[in-house]
Formats: structure tokens, sequence, C-alpha cells
């Protein structure tokens, strides 16, 4: 039944040589932003270990929008050159990669970006400057302020194509800028941005900017979620013909596949009906969706953790989800599903799945997240 998973699919005009996605996640290894020879060759194993579709963590596309962390900072000249030898890498090994484009908005406290010359950080921007809280954590965006976000976005787009990836995810879920625009917590605007006026609006223009620069044929992939890094139980929509509202405008706007998070891929995504998140956003779209969560794993990202234990939840493998993407693809609910931690675990997770040896994935350990080996 795993056949289906190794499938082409297109996005785009990317064409994928099989279904499964390497999922992103924030590893820390790009000392003053910028990617080593050992970052490459951590994406370039997922590849040679089968995956199609290699979605790199997080990459900032301006200082306001990027964290603490030695995250890329896809603004610097030197990071988008070292990010090139990613991409030739990965096309290398067979495999299809977009880099994700990455503002936090307003989370914690902004990187500096050059530590050793920067003492001032910026200051932490969103639309109306608001946590998740509700409490004021940084600066409400100007209109100025939102295009300029908007034209960096699109700016990083134009470099990731000129260094050779195949397209860009844009993260929009989590939390993180786009979501905050999108969620009436954290936007209480009354200008035309505002959820009263025009939820959708900061959001459209992204992507219409980052279609503009990066071309009509460079595929655009966009994150959402109903819920964020602060809170699990938050929900961008209530009902189907709400998340309707939302991912319609986004669709027509350019949108060439969404990438569904939820901490569980396969649990519905609302009340009474047993379609999943991903399912309801293909079927109100029909765009190419990527699922994930929690895939070939027993235990979600935080499930168990006790509140002073920090990190990752370990996780032993769980190898019936195979089974589950298999028939959910099949039936027409999604058309990718993206691994995370089971793929740190198990650079080579898809040739195992290929062949039928999932019963071999290694468990998942927070200890893995210490090196890129």
């Amino acid at each position: 039944m795993s056949d289906i998973l190794f499938q082409p699919v297109r996005i785009g005009s990317m064409e994928v040589p099989n279904r499964i996605a390497m999922a992103p996640m924030t590893r820390e290894f790009s000392p003053e932003g910028v990617p080593g020879g050992d970052v490459v060759d951590y994406y370039c194993r997922r590849a040679e270990g089968g995956t199609g579709l290699i979605i790199t963590e997080g990459m900032a596309i301006n200082a306001a929008g990027a964290h603490d962390g030695p995250i890329p900072l896809f603004f610097r000249d030197e990071t988008i050159k070292a990010s090139a030898a990613i991409a030739d890498a990965v096309h290398g090994a067979g495999g299809k990669i977009v880099p994700q484009l990455w503002h936090v908005g307003v989370q914690d406290s902004p990187t500096e970006v050059n530590p050793s010359t920067v003492k001032q950080k910026p200051r932490r921007v969103g639309p109306s400057g608001l946590l998740g809280t509700g409490e004021m954590g940084g600066d409400a965006l100007d209109e100025k302020g939102i295009a300029d976000t908007i034209a960096d976005f699109a700016r990083a787009t134009r470099a990731a194509r000129d260094a050779g990836f195949d397209g860009v995810e844009v993260h929009g879920a989590h939390g993180y800028l786009p979501d905050q625009f999108l969620w009436p917590r954290t936007n209480r605007r009354t200008d035309g941005y505002g959820i009263a006026a025009d939820r959708t609006r900061f959001v459209v223009e992204l992507i219409k900017a980052c279609k503009a620069a990066g071309g009509s044929d460079f595929p655009f992939i966009l994150r959402f979620s109903q819920w964020k890094s602060f809170d699990y139980a938050a929900r961008l929509a209530e009902t189907p013909d709400e998340l309707g509202a939302i991912l319609k405008p986004l669709a027509h706007a350019g949108v060439d596949a969404f990438h569904c998070s939820t901490r569980r891929f396969w649990e519905p995504g609302f009340a009474g009906d047993p379609m999943t998140l991903a399912g309801w956003a293909r079927k109100l779209t029909g765009v190419p969706v990527i699922a994930v969560g929690s895939v070939t794993l027993e235990m979600d990202f935080k499930e168990g953790m006790t509140e002073d234990a920090g990190g990752i939840a370990n996780s032993a493998p769980r190898s019936k989800d195979v089974d589950t993407v298999a028939r959910l693809i099949a039936d027409g609910e999604f058309d990718m599903i993206a691994v995370g931690r089971a793929m740190i675990a198990n650079p080579d997770w898809a040739n195992l799945v290929r062949a039928g040896r999932q019963a071999d994935l290694r468990p998942f350990s927070r200890e893995l997240l210490a090196s890129l080996d």
C-alpha cells in the first residue's frame, strides 16, 4: 500500500520524485547566521536517504524577523551564497529543496545581526505589537513597515531562485508574523490590515509580491496551522467555512501548495467529521497539500514532557503510520507527508519505508539535537 508514497507529485512547476518531504526544523548550527559544510551534509544525507523534497529550517528574511539562536540569516550575501551549496548538494542526490522563509513577529527578543558590532537589538514587530497572551511584546508595524517587510520576503524569494532552490516556503504558522495578522488575538488593528477590514490582506500581498519576485513558475508553499508555539489549544478557524474564508484568498493570490502543520496528522480537523485539517485545506482550495505531525512517532513533540524537563519529547517509532499516510493520500486528503523528528533519527526514512522496513525505524531521542550527525 505504501507504493503511492513513491509516486511523483507536482507543486506548481516543480515535479517532486515522491510524496515524502523533510519537515522544516530549527537546528541552530549556523554560526553568525551562515550555514557551513555540516549543514550541507545534514540535508544531503536526507536526500540520499530517498526524501523527495527538503524544506530547510527557517531562514530569517530580516534582522527583526530572526531570533537569538544561530539560524541562517537569509538577508546576508554570505548566507545566500552558502545556501546555494545546500541546494546543489540536494540536487546532486536527486532531491528537490526549498528554503523556509521566516519572520517570527512578536515572539521574543530579536537577534543581533552581528553581535560583535551591534549592541542595540531590533525591536520585535507585529500587526499590533502583541504577544499571544495579549501583552505588549513589541511594536505595531505601520504601513511603511508592512511594505518593507513584504519587500524583504520578496527579495528573499528572488535570492532563493538565484541560489538554485526549487521554490520557497513561507512560514505562516505557529504564531509567527503572517499568522499573527490572521489571528484575532494578535491582530487588533483598525485599519485595512485589521481582522474586520480584511483578515488576509497582509498575507495576500506577501504572496503576490513573492510570486512577482520569483516568477509565476517559481513554486510558493505556505505553511499554516491552528495551534501556536505558545498555545496548543489556539484555533485560527472554528469551522470549515471560516477556514475556507482564510485559505481561498491565499490560494487565489498564488499559493502552489499549503503545508498544514498539526500535532498529529491523522486527527480530525473539526468536530463531527473525520476529515483531517489537511484534507479540509485540499477540499476547500483544490491546491496540493503537505501534511505533517508526529509521523511514525508514538508521541508528539511535547507530549509527556514535564514543565521543568524542557526541550522536545523522546519518542518510540510507530510503523503503522505508513499505512495511514498511504490511505489518506489515496483518499485524496493530502498529496505529500512531511517527516520531522523521525527523519532526524532516520536520515534514510524514505528508503527504509520503500523497502518495507519501517519496523527498523530508530526511535527519536532529544539527545540527537545536540549535533547534525
